[in-house]
């Protein structure tokens, strides 16, 4: 890992290693490079700015409104190169913390008593890219690496790694109960459709400026423009284009709390028009973008 242009970072608790602890690393800064580094399961937030992690063959863009679950032992990379500083915050969890909590989770007291070397369930398509618009995640998370900067020891640390642990073990829930709508009979056709549209949605991420169409969509998924569609909204409960819609609101309130203009922020994000990206962004927030930005500078002020 190779880090340049230092800015205020942290790790925390002092002196934890990887993988043996669980812990959290923030760092905010213009410059930073990380290069097929394979550590714990471990899950990954972008206070402020945005920033793409590679794995594998997967380029996945994380911003404030998402966030990436990577398996024990997946490699990764990444490499900041922004004008503006970037603030990442990411949760490192001791081996095999996680599985033990989704382990008691699904088992009654009685069986872990009577069972103790039951063996955990595989947790799978939760190392994908997660949208988080309400920051069910991420703001336990925010709160925690808030609290590690200024506090010694925060008396509830401990609880706080559970706590997100059982946050993302519901994720893995709903992730269940998405596959179980995909039209398929065979459970291996059901896990392959929601994998090609799991790379869908992780396309439509990473594409929010320019046009993106759903031939575009379709293709990265390797699927019909027809049942993409037909299985995107059956699924996730909406059509691409709409989710494409959400994901660019999300981001323009980002960049608008950031000190983006409204303009500039409609350009970046490939909106129609201004008056086009007005209308849909006061119908999503209850304010123009001049005005939600005027609010945000006003309560960040204070």
């Amino acid at each position: 890992m190779r880090i340049s242009e230092r800015q205020p970072q942290y790790l925390f608790p002092a002196g934890a290693q990887f993988g043996s602890d669980n812990l959290v690393l923030r760092a905010t800064a213009r410059r930073h490079v990380v290069t097929e580094f394979a550590g714990p399961l471990s899950i990954k937030s972008v206070e402020r700015g945005e920033v793409e992690w590679v794995v594998g063959d997967r380029r996945l863009q994380v911003d404030p409104a998402s966030f990436l679950v990577l398996n024990d032992g997946q490699r990764y990379s990444m490499d900041i190169d922004s004008v503006r500083p970037v603030t990442a915050c990411c949760v490192f969890f001791r081996h095999g913390f996680v599985e033990q909590v989704a382990l008691d989770a699904t088992t009654a007291v009685k069986e872990s008593l009577d069972s103790p070397l039951r063996i955990a369930p595989a947790l799978d398509f939760l190392s994908r890219l997660h949208s988080d618009r309400r920051r069910l995640i991420l703001a336990q998370i925010w709160s925690l690496a808030r609290r590690c900067s200024t506090e010694l020891q925060p008396s509830s640390f401990e609880e706080d790694f559970l706590v997100i642990a059982q946050k993302a073990l519901f994720v893995y829930r709903q992730i269940q109960t998405r596959i179980a709508l995909v039209p398929a009979a065979k459970a291996s056709t059901r896990a392959e459709l929601y994998r090609r549209l799991e790379t869908a949605r992780e396309y439509m991420h990473g594409n929010l400026r320019g046009r993106v169409s759903l031939e575009d969509i379709a293709r990265e998924a390797c699927l019909s423009r027809y049942h993409l569609h037909r299985t995107f909204k059956q699924v996730f409960g909406s059509t691409p284009h709409a989710y494409l819609t959400t994901l660019r609101l999300d981001r323009a309130r980002s960049l608008l709390q950031a000190g983006h203009s409204a303009l500039d922020t409609a350009l970046e994000l490939g909106f129609e028009s201004p008056s086009a990206f007005t209308r849909l962004f006061r119908t999503r927030y209850g304010l123009p973008p001049a005005a939600y930005r005027k609010i945000s500078k006003i309560g960040q002020a204070g």
